[in-house]
């Protein structure tokens, strides 16, 4: 990623956390929910589960999202690099980890 493209997505990302508080809204929900979800460690801090409505991964396909910034899940909301999600069922992390490879 060039420097000028991660310094919009950190803005984006910024400008996002600011308006957090507005979610709130029903219209203001994310567009991309995420169920079965865990947080889990790679480097960084990220989610795992099964999304609907993302725009590049199938509904109910397992997903491996990108660094964690935020998570609310009294408010079932969270904020990755990438984009908002709505939290769906959480579930303890080994729930993936028993799955190993084959996460479809």
């Amino acid at each position: 990623m060039s420097p000028a493209s991660l310094a919009a997505t950190l803005r984006s990302l910024a400008d996002d956390l600011e308006a957090s508080n507005s979610i709130d809204d029903v219209g203001a929900l994310p567009a991309v929910a995420i169920n079965s979800w865990a947080i889990v460690q790679r480097p960084v801090p990220c989610l795992i589960g099964r999304t609907l409505g993302h725009p590049s991964i199938g509904d109910g396909r397992a997903a491996l999202s990108s660094q964690l910034f935020y998570l609310d899940s009294e408010r079932e909301i969270a904020r990755t690099m990438s984009r908002w999600y709505r939290l769906g069922t959480r579930v303890d992390p080994d729930y993936w980890n028993k799955r190993g490879a084959r996460r479809s």
